[in-house]
């Protein structure tokens, strides 16, 4: 079992929740330019989003929500303030943060790549939204934020409330996910609370995250596009746009003197702290039993599509003579969008649950998110199953 690392309390975390509409957070990416523009001034005066922006100034951190998932979020220029993120984390120092920005005329002062019409056309489609690339950067933008790298990784968010932030206080915002750094992802500012309260001064509370999984993060710099991190904009989404193939990295953690270009490429990621199987989509009775020490465990909780017929076997019958097993039916196997959405929470919720020892979880299968889903669950997974995408030995 991991330990967190002992952090003071220096604040008494404060939680804050703006008034917006949930249908305006959700349907925000869908709106006209004029009328995002005019939400995000009209939140510039919420108090809640005010007393964002003034700590943001004053060099502190703060969580804000995003469409992904929470973000602890700094001026992405002031090197002090981005140490604090590294700090409350306990987040290894040559892991990048991704820079958020509200307008795309902020890239001139950050990046030293020229935006051709292509790329143009391509935040034009795709941000506000769940799209990092990656950009040669400029000094302005300091080593501590690309950590130590000559390039940098940059998205706009399509979440209002951070937007409001990022323009209220007038800086580039740093954001990694708000959490302790190895653990599963924030998507709620209950998650944010348990993990760093006393750790940061404010949490803005905006609801539930909409994805439940991290960006997509995009190299365009070379002939082929490359995807260094499965994300909620689908592979094939960009592929259809830029009408061409669109690689992914390969998968598994980097060597440790190899240099990230992204986050969530080298260390492990979104894990419990009780161990987590990853079965195969469909799985039977059988294999389910193979994967189980009984020796060693009493109670475990088995997470699987609602299409799956395993408590109508034979051996799972036999095995809940032997031990307890909490069988949750949470997804359908035609929307691994429902799973993305629940995944972080329901991990969470399974760490703290005392009549769960591990956790077991069926695979998903197809493309678009799914693939970013099992990224996620084969590193979550990664110390339990070396043998597997994503593990140690991979």
């Amino acid at each position: 079992m991991k330990k967190k690392l002992e952090f003071p309390e220096k604040f008494s975390t404060e939680v804050l929740e703006p008034i917006i509409s949930r249908n305006v957070i959700k349907n925000f990416s869908q709106l006209q330019s004029k009328d995002r523009l005019a939400i995000i001034k009209d939140l510039q005066q919420e108090p809640a989003v005010i007393k964002a922006a003034e700590l943001i100034k004053e060099g502190e951190v703060v969580a804000l929500p995003t469409e992904t998932v929470y973000g602890l979020a700094a001026n992405a220029l002031n090197s002090r303030a981005v140490k604090k993120i590294f700090a409350a984390k306990g987040r290894p120092q040559d892991n990048p943060l991704i820079i958020h920005i509200a307008r795309k005329s902020a890239l001139e002062k950050l990046v030293s790549n020229q935006l051709d019409n292509n790329l143009e056309n391509l935040l034009t489609e795709f941000w506000p939204g769940p799209l990092t690339l990656i950009f040669n950067k400029k000094q302005l933008v300091p080593d501590q934020t690309s950590a130590g790298l000559k390039t940098v990784a940059i998205r706009m968010p399509s979440h209002p409330l951070f937007l409001a932030v990022i323009e209220k206080s007038g800086f580039p915002l740093a954001a990694p996910s708000a959490n302790t750094s190895g653990y599963p992802s924030p998507t709620k500012a209950e998650h944010v609370f348990a993990d760093l309260h006393g750790k940061i001064p404010l949490i803005l509370d905006g609801g539930s995250c909409e994805f439940g999984l991290e960006s997509t993060v995009v190299d365009l710099r070379k002939k082929t596009a490359v995807v260094l991190r499965p994300g909620a904009l689908s592979r094939e989404k960009l592929a259809a746009f830029l009408g061409e193939e669109v690689k992914i990295a390969a998968p598994g953690k980097l060597p440790k003197n190899k240099a990230a270009i992204a986050p969530g490429m080298k260390y492990r990621h979104y894990a419990p702290e009780k161990k987590l199987y990853v079965l195969p989509v469909d799985f039977t009775g059988e294999e389910l039993a193979s994967r189980i020490n009984l020796q060693q465990v009493d109670r475990i909780a088995l997470i699987t599509a609602r299409e799956n017929k395993i408590e109508l076997s034979s051996q799972f019958k036999k095995l809940t003579n032997k031990i307890e097993i909490k069988l949750l039916k949470v997804f359908n196997r035609q929307q691994p969008a429902e799973l993305a959405h629940k995944l972080f929470d329901l991990l969470r919720k399974l760490d703290q649950d005392s009549k769960v020892e591990e956790i077991y979880i069926e695979s998903v299968a197809g493309t678009g998110i799914a693939e970013a889903l099992m990224n996620r669950i084969y590193k979550a997974a990664a110390a339990a199953n070396d043998f597997q995408p994503g593990g140690e030995n991979d």
